[in-house]
């Protein structure tokens, strides 16, 4: 943990967050909730209508081989990668 980060906490387990860190380096939390799982349905018929796209979210498409690659390009922001897809089998 270093200052000037921003940190996201799964709530999945809270319990293995390092508070100890963020005392010692006298970091501020802040909170809040987002409801994503309620709109899934929804949107997913949307998608199914074809009213909403989402290609254009995706700037590389990839064979799951050269994952590591890919990483290293969304890392580096690389050639414009803002989100790699990775193909299985691809």
């Amino acid at each position: 943990m270093s200052s000037g980060h921003c940190y996201t906490l799964d709530c999945e387990e809270p319990d293995k967050f390092p508070l100890g860190a963020v005392m010692n380096k006298a970091l501020t939390l802040r909170g809040a909730q987002q409801h994503g799982h309620r709109y899934i349905p929804q949107i997913l018929e949307h998608m199914a209508r074809g009213e909403l796209t989402t290609e254009h979210l995706a700037t590389h498409v990839m064979p799951l081989a050269q994952g590591p690659r890919g990483y290293d390009m969304f890392k580096n922001k690389e050639d414009g990668c803002v989100r790699a897809v990775f193909q299985p089998g691809g």
